[in-house]
């Protein structure tokens, strides 16, 4: 048994120490199940939220048909409206339970929730401390620095997961009930300090043979400041200042742009949605009217409105548009800025139901893991939608995962240890560590994110850049055997690596086979949504060692909401 590493046990075991997870982790102790959260970085500081604030959507009653309505006709009818109206209906009671739970929303001077459908927290930066407060509390153990790869199975279901010590290399084996995929989609390291998920859910789920859905559209592009690369999601107030090079107003020749001109958009929705401005920009720069600029010369009205330079609040935290351009020297009621269409990367594929859970029993999977899985959003990408999706996304199936799982546990038995397989997965973890001189895990990283960073790889796409971008990730992938770690923070890096061939690998292959432009599938050889042949999902699953790709119609027949 010393072979093994270190040896722990519980019934829940969380992958993911950010929002969704510490939520999960909640759920679950709350069913009465011990519950271990492996956070590879630390728990409560890990994920996005820190530094991305803090905005919740969270439907009225009487508004979760129109919101539904308007998810499922963006996501051009791919969605499992089942799964969106759930998730919608359950946005503002979850919301509500974690004001409960941690005393940061809005409250009114009687000391109840002021609702909004969108609401800000008060205290950003407090809020993961206290979720993961609470789990402590209840019982919840954490185990932080801990490199998850491999998941264990025992008789067709989960029995636990493999890893390793961040720092010391330390191996883990985790026995467990159930597990929770909680660690985010694939960013491809797409924004440092930010983007720090490289796919390891999706891969170790694709992996252990669960079904993956909607791959092809796990691909966010978003609008950015050419300067600084970080998102903007301009509210109504400076909208209308973007304009291409010939000074046209972007919202004029896309009307569209403007979902609050549009009257099926819910009154909440406010703000960029990334496929219309995508498409947009684009079309714009390959008609030769490029590049695209937000301009507020001679309007500092709307610098002062959005973007106030001289006040530090919670409001404009992290989108500090006019202080960033101060800090590089630009004054923006001067100069115009240029605006760039940049890669994102959000949405995990992993196929889940109406608990989280993945076709694998006793495995679940929530937040970016499983934004497209879900079919959620149909065939948008992944924070495809603005007003506080992606926080309640995460919340919401992470309290589905964790009451499921909970309850679940307590109905089986623990796992036990196939110890051959263990020792197995050791050797395979641990190998780059043995090789002298073999392939830089920076080297792979870099070389896949040079296919996947590409507007017209990922998502302006075509036949022949497919199979060309397919063959540089098989050429990465063929290398993957021989990477070399001189230490347990490169062999993380090694690992990085191989997720994120994974990821690249399901998007470009479903992206080949979905031949039609829908939502983020961009065909330039086909350049027309054809309902007739692909109201169908793309699941790819791993048989023999080889990613295979079947069609399953979407049961549109039996959906409330239908394709004109």
């Amino acid at each position: 048994m010393s072979d093994a590493g270190k040896i722990l046990a519980t019934d829940v075991l969380v992958i993911g120490g950010g929002i969704g997870g510490l939520c999960a982790a909640n759920r679950a102790a709350d069913q009465g199940a011990s519950v271990l959260v492996a956070e590879k970085s630390t728990a409560a500081w890990g994920g996005q939220v820190p530094s991305a604030g803090g905005s919740f959507l969270a439907v009225p009653p009487d508004g979760v048909q129109m919101q539904t309505k308007f998810v499922v006709e963006e996501g051009e009818y791919l969605n499992d409206q089942e799964f969106t109206e759930a998730f919608v209906k359950d946005t503002y009671p979850v919301v509500l339970e974690m004001h409960q739970w941690t005393d940061l929303f809005p409250k009114d001077i009687s000391g109840k929730l002021v609702y909004t459908p969108k609401i800000r927290l008060t205290r950003t930066e407090m809020f993961l401390p206290r979720l993961l407060k609470r789990a402590i509390s209840k019982g919840t153990k954490i185990l932080n620095k801990a490199y998850m790869t491999d998941l264990l199975t025992q008789n067709g279901r989960v029995s636990g997961a493999v890893g390793f010590h961040y720092q010391t290399g330390e191996f883990f084996v985790i026995q467990a009930k159930a597990v929770i995929i909680a660690c985010g989609g694939c960013n491809y390291k797409g924004r440092a300090l930010f983007h720090t998920n490289c796919g390891e859910g999706v891969a170790m789920a694709y992996n252990a043979g669960a079904e993956l859905r909607n791959a092809e559209f796990a691909n966010t592009f978003m609008v950015s400041n050419k300067y600084t690369g970080a998102d903007d999601r301009a509210q109504s107030s400076v909208i209308d200042a973007y304009e291409n090079a010939l000074g046209e107003s972007m919202v004029k020749r896309y009307p569209e742009l403007n979902p609050l001109s549009d009257d099926r958009t819910p009154p909440w929705m406010g703000g960029l949605i990334f496929k219309r401005w995508v498409r947009a920009i684009y079309r714009e720069m390959d008609a030769g009217r490029g590049p695209i600029y937000l301009n507020l010369v001679d309007r500092p009205d709307l610098a002062d409105m959005r973007y106030a330079a001289n006040i530090i609040t919670h409001q404009n935290r992290t989108h500090g548009f006019v202080r960033m351009m101060h800090r590089l020297g630009i004054d923006v009621t001067k100069q115009k800025v240029e605006w760039a269409v940049v890669p994102e990367f959000h949405g995990g594929p992993i196929r889940v139901d109406l608990n989280s859970q993945t076709t694998v029993p006793g495995l679940y999977a929530i937040g970016d893991a499983c934004q497209n899985g879900s079919a959620y959003t149909g065939a948008l990408e992944g924070c495809g939608l603005t007003g506080g999706t992606p926080l309640s996304f995460a919340a919401v199936t992470g309290f589905w995962a964790g009451t499921a799982a909970g309850k679940a546990a307590g109905a089986i038995s623990a796992p036990g240890l196939d110890m051959e397989n263990v020792s197995r997965l050791k050797k395979q973890i641990m190998a780059p560590l043995n090789t002298k001189e073999g392939y830089n895990p920076y080297d792979a990283i870099k070389e896949i994110q040079q296919v996947a960073f590409k507007l017209k790889n990922s998502y302006v796409k075509h036949k022949e850049r497919l199979e060309k971008a397919l063959d540089m990730i098989g050429q990465v992938n063929s290398r993957l055997p021989d990477l070399a770690a001189k230490d347990s923070h490169e062999l993380v890096r090694c690992h990085e690596a191989k997720s994120m061939a994974v990821n690249a690998e399901t998007l470009y292959r479903a992206s080949l086979m979905r031949t039609e432009t829908r939502g983020t599938n961009m065909r330039e050889d086909y350049p027309e949504r054809d309902d007739k042949n692909w109201l169908k999902w793309i699941i790819l699953q791993q048989e023999d060692g080889k990613m295979k790709l079947r069609t399953e119609p979407v049961p549109i027949e039996k959906y409330r909401y239908q394709p004109g």
